[in-house]
């Protein structure tokens, strides 16, 4: 008897939905030497991403890039061969059909799609399922002259050879990266730059990798706190207070808050001081 297509497509969503967590294509990556020896990418050298088109529209993903990306930091890991492999933290949603990382090292320039090939995080899952989780071990790519997609990167013979070998290392030095993924750091600022209309907001991207997030709440001057209320699905703020940030009373120094166990969504939040307010949004994501 065959299945019906609505059934089908039931067990799939099931399927799929009962795989799904907050790792699942989060995806970090760190740049290596292009040849045999697994070596971190020497010198110096800076990442950006690039972020473009809607999803309405169809974009071209080699359509020239002709304008700087945005900066992103570079994290030590590990080290390899006495070095420390640099990782690049990335968002899980960017938020654009077309994401690229551009690699600028020296006169060489490298642009890498980033793909969201299912392929990718079936790889990855492999990886995790011989290493555990948290944290999850990066991507590596070679370093080369030229313009790639990472899916095509990652299954070069060579690069899944070094891989092979970097999880290794990554297993025998278990402690240290327990230790590197143990606090990530939050910021935010309600200053604005002048060309944003509405209310201020940020986002606080906690990447599951690490085990404990802690957001730092900036000085706002002698009797300040801070109220966030958790909104609905409705953007309706709920009643009752999820958190109340009291800062220190001399009204220059900030306060750190553990934020790891905060619920997902959108806060509704308040900068509060004597009778005066100042609403903005506050978002915390996995």
């Amino acid at each position: 008897m065959r299945l019906p297509l609505s059934g089908l497509l039931c067990v799939l969503c099931f399927l799929a939905g009962a795989q799904y967590d907050r790792f699942s294509f989060r995806h970090n990556y760190a740049f290596i030497e292009d040849g045999p020896a697994l070596t971190p990418l020497k010198g110096t050298y800076r990442v950006e991403y690039i972020g473009r088109g809607q999803y309405w529209t169809v974009t071209d993903p080699r359509w020239t890039v002709h304008h700087p990306g945005q900066p992103r930091s570079l994290t030590p890991c590990i080290k390899v061969n006495g070095a420390p492999l640099m990782v690049v933290e990335m968002d899980r949603i960017f938020g654009y059909p077309d994401n690229k990382l551009i690699v600028l090292r020296a006169t060489d320039t490298m642009i890498v799609d980033l793909n969201e090939d299912g392929r990718l995080e079936t790889l990855m899952l492999e990886r995790t399922a011989k290493l555990g989780v948290p944290p999850r071990p990066p991507v590596l790519l070679p370093f080369r002259k030229g313009w790639f997609s990472n899916i095509d990167l990652v299954l070069e013979p060579n690069t899944m050879a070094l891989t092979e070998r970097f999880d290794a290392l990554w297993a025998e030095q278990g402690a240290e990266v327990l230790a590197l993924y143990d606090t990530a750091r939050h910021t935010f600022t309600l200053k604005t730059d002048g060309f944003r209309t509405g209310l201020p907001w940020a986002d606080v991207d906690r990447d599951p990798n690490y085990a404990r997030h802690l957001l730092e709440f900036p000085a706002s001057g002698p009797g300040a706190h801070f109220e966030l209320y958790l909104q609905d699905s409705t953007s309706v703020p709920s009643k009752a207070m999820s958190l109340r940030v009291d800062l220190p009373p001399d009204g220059e120094t900030s306060t750190w808050v553990d934020v790891t166990d905060m619920p997902y969504g959108r806060y509704t939040a308040y900068l509060k001081w004597g009778k005066e307010e100042s609403l903005f949004y506050l978002s915390f994501g996995w």
